[in-house]
């Protein structure tokens, strides 16, 4: 009997264990689809920068904008002086964004579209 209840309580505890890692499972659902529609939701724009001269100018560039809340990622490119930049218009907005470059001394505007 006491063979049996070591074996029973082994399996409780086991199962015990696998439940708990079910809440390190990605999310699924409709939790899963509006974190989707958040992510969809980011908006991507192309920014015109002045005055970049040299090599070390895109990476103040790249840390003004970066530091906007509701910037996700900015790729700054010293050859075409562009700054290519995805955010959450829910968080920040493209003046915003040309705001921080232009206050790090890089003046910023929306590139026009091709």
């Amino acid at each position: 009997m006491k063979r049996a209840s070591i074996i029973f309580s082994a399996v409780v505890a086991l199962g015990a264990g696998g439940l708990g890692t079910m809440a390190l499972l990605p999310p699924s659902g409709a939790h899963a689809v509006a974190e989707a529609a958040s992510q969809n939701a980011l908006k991507t724009e192309t920014f015109n920068i002045e005055k970049m001269t040299c090599a070390t100018c895109p990476i103040t560039v790249k840390k003004a904008i970066g530091k906007v809340s509701g910037v996700s990622s900015v790729d700054v490119d010293f050859q075409a002086k562009t700054a290519k930049v995805t955010f959450d218009p829910k968080r920040t907005n493209e003046s915003a964004i040309a705001s921080a470059s232009t206050n790090a001394g890089y003046p910023a505007k929306i590139a026009a579209a091709q």
